[in-house]
């Protein structure tokens, strides 16, 4: 890593400001030796959370289970609306990102990319996918294709014929690994990239919110978000690792490696062993460095899975395949803005609450299975994947990582799938065909079945042997039955074994199952790898505030991912990690507000960067913000006091907002109010004048009536007073104009001091944080009233006062030329 700016650093303090600590930015640290710093909070709490999850997985497996799978659902049937919505808007936000910013640089206009293009897009792709390909390749189309797999709104809707059952199948698959999942990756990378290496911030994830919350985010709020951070990478990489040591072990099994008549304990010993040495080669390549072992890694990984795709496109039916991929893009884009915003809005009712009442369609619990799963999935992997990303795109202008980390491995993905997918739906169905035919010309459906000595798992679907002819009339003349025998034997698809559907696949083509298949475990083995020891490397940055960790602490986190992955396979096998699964999938909401929270953040610093908004000390800010107050608190605990207390009035109008809302509101409207009548010149009839005292009288009744109807309708529904019982509806209803009352004044304050923010802020600030937000415009009124503060008393005047500076030094200057 690059050494550090001092003068870029100083700048971002500027804008930025410091927190209390010793570290980059005033983060906490310790320093132990030579090099050996971390975050003591971050570390030692994201540690503690893993463990402490561990320890009650293994007391209390099925309870754990039941829990974190309820919490799963929960999540699905009460945000779809939100992950998908989520999705979407970022989906729309890379275009004017792209349009208005894509010039410029993670980095100084000077710089120059770190990495070729082509080493670049095999780290971003090896670390985003992981082994999600390879594990999903063959599987996912005939997942949706087939009811069996879950009835979903195309294989049951009761009028698709079996050709537009596959194509729609492959277009959901394209969808949960294209366009919308790759997006989050990309705005993680270019926020991260931009803020650490043209302004000088640490490359944490905390960083990206820097922009929004300022000093807040050196301390407790940051460490937060980063402990966070921690335990989602490590639960999503160790699930990632339990999963695929599953598929590695059963590949193993086919290839006769292992014995074929493994136990549940022998089978779960063996995972534990994969996942043991896979986890010591992510560690030595964690350890070689970013350069050396995860680049040569990432880049072998990628290189082997080309050459599958290409020997499979070659071998199975190139122009076949070849119609599937143009037909899939062009079926995707068609598609694109209703398959993006579809939430299953009436599939997900159950009988009784409004579920449909002719059979078909999606099972209520489809979208909870597969999109909100992947999107919780992508989302929850942003911080990881967005991180390292960053780590390795600076010199990129953000037009180039987005092509990168987005439209590139769109691509890749429609190739991809289109690829596997369509020879696997190509085999299903050839499979099903002999199965078929055999019980229609020798009544028996096994007539072609495959025999074979290589293991296949009890639940594995059927394998038959491709005949060169059928003995019968109705195929004998030419045409009538059309194959290729070295494309033998062709397997049914089985739910039961969808992670080994891959193996069948390459076991069918021209004898060559054995070294493809061969080849395929190489290739998951070494997607693991680069996905670990990229995640250790995130976790490392994040653990150490951004700057490159001591030996020690790779090894330590390298070392802890695959701790916990055999701790809780042993503990209480797949079952446990699939609760971890859960568990990063739900940890996907809170990160969905913080990338939604990222993308304001970055356009505002973009802002700033290109001279569109003023810089800090150039405009006026909230006197109080949002995280400021009565929240400084904490902070003032943790730093042992280096913070300093908060002013009592900010903590009295915290208290006050929350017990008497329209005390603070009137008092804002009728500050404001003198401040603009003391400003307005004389002879101005007929322009905006400041609001009366009955207006502000009435929006303070409106407010104090709103409001304890909020509060009194909630305790009558609570006490359950007959014919109340929907009064709550009528509660929330009554808070969320309250809402709207707060969110006007706080914007005729905030548009009076010329402070950047935007209507929707204003309500969402005052939806759920109404007593800061009232304590706010309070103290911004009453410090713009003080006479020891500063005598600007608008955004405008502030600015106005600048330039006028700025020209008095300018002047001087040419004076002392002259």
């Amino acid at each position: 890593m690059a050494e550090v700016d001092t003068d870029l650093v100083s700048a971002g303090e500027a804008e930025y400001e410091r927190g209390y600590g010793s570290g980059p930015f005033g983060m906490r640290e310790v320093r132990l030796g030579k090099g050996f710093t971390f975050n003591p909070v971050v570390s030692f709490f994201a540690a503690a959370v893993l463990w402490i999850f561990v320890i009650k997985v293994s007391v209390d497996r099925e309870q754990s289970m039941k829990d974190f799978k309820e919490a799963q659902s929960w999540v699905t049937s009460t945000f779809t609306w939100f992950y998908i919505g989520s999705q979407q808007y970022w989906v729309f936000y890379v275009v004017p990102l792209v349009y208005h910013y894509g010039h410029v640089k993670l980095g100084k206009d000077d710089e120059q990319p770190e990495y070729s293009d082509g080493s670049y897009f095999s780290m971003v792709f090896c670390a985003g996918v992981a082994i999600g390909l390879i594990f999903y390749g063959a599987s996912e189309p005939l997942w949706h294709m087939l009811s069996s797999g879950g009835s979903n709104r195309y294989n049951n809707n009761g009028y698709f014929n079996d050709n537009e059952m596959a194509q729609a199948a492959i277009n959901v698959t394209i969808f949960h690994w294209g366009v919308q999942a790759w997006v989050v990756y990309a705005i993680t990378a270019v926020s991260m990239g931009f803020l650490s290496y043209r302004k000088g911030l640490p490359l944490t994830f905390r960083t990206t919110l820097a922009p929004l919350f300022g000093k807040a985010i050196w301390g407790w709020f940051g460490d937060l978000l980063d402990i966070l951070t921690i335990v989602t990478i490590v639960a999503g990489l160790c699930t990632s690792l339990g999963l695929g040591a599953k598929q590695i072990v059963g590949g193993m099994q086919r290839l006769s490696w292992l014995k074929s008549d493994l136990t549940e304990q022998d089978l779960t010993d063996s995972t534990s062993w994969c996942i043991a040495i896979i986890t010591c080669f992510a560690t030595l390549s964690v350890i070689s460095g970013l350069n050396y072992g995860i680049k040569t890694l990432s880049q072998t990984a990628f290189l082997l899975g080309n050459f599958l795709l290409l020997t499979v496109v070659f071998l199975d039916g190139p122009w076949y395949l070849l119609n599937v991929m143009v037909q899939s893009l062009g079926y995707h884009i068609q598609h694109f803005i209703e398959i993006g915003f579809y939430t299953d809005a009436f599939a997900q009712l159950a009988k009784g609450e409004g579920a449909p009442n002719d059979g078909s369609g999606a099972d209520p619990a489809w979208m909870d299975w597969w999109t909100i799963f992947y999107w919780g999935w992508w989302i929850s992997w942003a911080p990881f994947v967005g991180t390292f990303m960053a780590r390795i795109s600076r010199g990129r202008t953000i037009r180039n990582v987005i092509l990168y980390t987005l439209s590139v491995p769109f691509c890749y993905s429609l190739i991809w799938f289109g690829t596997f997918g369509g020879a696997a739906i190509r085999m299903h169905r050839r499979a099903t065909f002999l199965s078929d035919i055999g019980l229609q010309l020798h009544q028996d459906a096994d007539y072609y079945l495959h025999t074979s000595s290589d293991f296949r798992p009890a639940g594995a679907g059927k394998c038959y042997s491709v005949p060169e002819s059928l003995n019968h009339a109705s195929y004998a003349a030419a045409g009538a039955y059309v194959t290729n025998t070295k494309l033998s034997p062709v397997c049914a698809f089985s739910w039961k074994d969808d992670s080994g559907y891959w193996f069948d696949l390459m076991g069918q083509y021209h004898g060559m199952g054995t070294f493809l298949c061969f080849v395929s475990i190489i290739t998951t083995v070494l997607y693991f790898v680069t996905s670990s020891d990229s995640g250790s490397l995130v976790v490392d940055l994040i653990a150490s505030n951004g700057r490159e960790a001591h030996v020690v602490q790779r090894v330590f986190w390298a070392i802890t991912e695959g701790a916990v992955a055999i701790a809780l396979l042993r503990a209480g096998g797949q079952e446990s990690l699939k609760a971890l699964q859960s568990i990063s999938i739900c940890a996907g909401l809170p990160f969905t507000v913080v990338i939604m929270l990222m993308c304001t953040a970055l356009w505002r610093a973009l802002k700033i960067d290109q001279k569109q908004m003023p810089a800090r000390d150039q405009r006026v800010d909230w006197a109080l913000p949002l995280y400021g107050g009565i929240f400084d608190i904490l902070e003032f605990v943790l730093t042992l006091g280096k913070c300093g207390l908060p002013k009592c009035s900010a903590v009295r109008d915290f208290c006050l907002g929350l017990f008497a809302p329209p005390l603070l509101l009137w008092k804002s409207m009728r500050g404001l109010a003198a401040l603009q009548t003391a400003q307005l010149p004389k002879g101005t009839a007929g322009i905006s004048q400041p609001s009366t005292v009955l207006q502000d009288g009435f929006m303070a009744a409106a407010c104090s009536l709103t409001y304890s109807a909020w509060i009194i309708l909630h305790i009558i529904t609570g006490a359950k007073v007959e014919g109340a019982s929907g009064l709550w509806g009528i509660a929330w209803t009554a808070f969320v104009g309250f809402a709207v009352l707060v969110a006007s004044v706080r914007h005729v304050v905030r548009a009076h001091f010329k402070i950047e923010g935007s209507g929707c802020e204003d309500f969402f600030a005052a939806l759920l944080f109404w007593p800061q937000t009232l304590a706010q415009m309070v103290q911004q009124v009453e410090n713009s009233q003080d006479p020891s503060m500063k005598s600007v008393t608008s955004g405008e005047d502030q600015l106005r006062q600048v330039a006028k500076r700025e020209e008095q030094v300018d002047v001087a200057g040419v004076l002392g030329r002259e």
